[in-house]
């Protein structure tokens, strides 16, 4: 029986003779060999009767109901004729793991749906033990980029914890996967993407990013046949923030004589930036009224 709320399935190789609460919300379960089950080589993967030595390893297993499951495993060490000493072959625990592929595989799945801080309340692991599973995770599971492949990039910038720190990232436009992630959002700090890059630098024909001038001016550097596209969003709140506003104050100033109209222009900021067809009936009448007060 394979379910993992069953204690005494799931070790092969290992019978389960005691269940021992250790706290409210901790149990240990502890393991003894299997007599008919003889341990395996590592190397060879051979069943092996010489044991060399045995020694306790405390692990973690997936939670039991409202417990978290700790196992005391034996484990021994054995004497191949073939390949020599060496710990025995689990297949349920890696050499050295202190965590069952059971467990693991809980975790990986919880990884690709909840943030880290949520995955540790929930399951009592440290953070950095979750991000070394999510890393390998990542390894094993994607592959690596063909970098002669790259043909369009797209670049931003994130922001890291509260604050002013930022890192940045990279990522192939064609198939959504992160090539580059470096911590800051200066030329210093994209650089070594490029330099990553190398001579595949001449293959890229476009990056997509926002009005970043560090990114910007590395594009044109490092990539001579590149197109930099900005996004759309940035565009237009710069159009709003840079253009708009200036060319408003402007006008402003100019009906200083014109107390009414010179309120209606300070006050059409929004009115300026919304889409026409969103606009309703007395507001389209107040941008018309706008329009005619802004003929120069």
């Amino acid at each position: 029986m394979g379910d993992a709320t069953f204690p005494g399935s799931g070790w092969e190789g290992f019978i389960a003779t005691r269940f021992v609460p250790i706290s409210d919300s901790e149990c240990l379960i502890y393991l003894v060999p299997d007599p008919q089950v003889p341990p395996r080589c590592p190397g060879c993967r051979e069943s092996c009767s010489l044991i060399h030595d045995t020694t306790t390893r405390r692990v973690r297993d997936r939670d039991l109901f409202e417990y978290r499951v700790w196992l005391e495993v034996p484990v021994r060490r054995v004497r191949c004729p073939r390949c020599g000493v060496g710990r025995e072959a689990l297949s349920w625990l890696a050499p050295r793991a202190r965590l069952t592929h059971r467990l693991r595989q809980h975790v990986e799945v919880l990884l690709t749906l909840l943030p880290l801080k949520q995955i540790a309340g929930l399951t009592g692991l440290h953070w950095h033990t979750l991000k070394a599973i999510d890393k390998a995770r990542l390894a094993r599971d994607l592959p690596e980029p063909d970098l002669a492949q790259v043909r369009y990039l797209v670049m931003d910038e994130f922001a890291l914890f509260k604050g002013h720190r930022y890192a940045s990232v990279v990522i192939d436009a064609e198939t959504r996967q992160v090539l580059w992630v470096g911590e800051g959002r200066s030329r210093e700090a994209i650089r070594p993407c490029f330099q990553w890059l190398g001579p595949h630098c001449e293959h890229i024909e476009a990056v997509a990013m926002d009005m970043n001038t560090a990114m910007d001016l590395e594009v044109q550097a490092w990539c001579p046949k590149a197109r930099v596209v900005y996004d759309l969003f940035h565009v237009i709140a710069k159009l709003g923030r840079e253009v708009i506003d200036r060319v408003r104050v402007d006008q402003a100033n100019q009906l200083r004589h014109d107390k009414p109209a010179r309120r209606a222009v300070k006050r059409s900021r929004w009115l300026l930036l919304r889409n026409a067809e969103n606009l309703k009936a007395d507001q389209a009448d107040e941008l018309r009224t706008l329009l005619d007060l802004n003929q120069p």
